[in-house]
């Protein structure tokens, strides 16, 4: 039961960490394309250290990666799976309505 508890605990992290809209909106645009710091924040019209900070929540849950350009920075989805959950999700709300 201690390994259950222990995967209940990830999924609970990891929807509140998306449970923030800024967040999900993160998500949102990292799936269709990677992008830096500074386009989200012209985007979401925000700080680069708001996006940052968001960036570093979603990152130590291994829902986004980067990879480096020479000196700029680009985010992107870890994976597939957290792709896979965005359109269930989106399918699940399209169907309430």
């Amino acid at each position: 039961m201690r390994g259950k508890a222990t995967e209940v605990t990830g999924l609970s992290e990891i929807f509140k960490v998306l449970g923030d809209e800024t967040r999900t909106k993160i998500i949102y645009l990292l799936a269709q394309q990677p992008l830096c710091v500074c386009d989200l924040a012209t985007i979401l019209e925000m700080t680069l250290p708001a996006i940052s900070h968001h960036l570093r929540l979603l990152k130590a849950l291994r829902l986004v990666k980067y990879e480096r350009e020479g000196k700029m920075v680009y985010y992107s989805l870890d994976d597939e799976h957290i792709m896979n959950l965005i359109r269930e999700a989106q399918e699940h709300f399209a169907e309430e309505r």
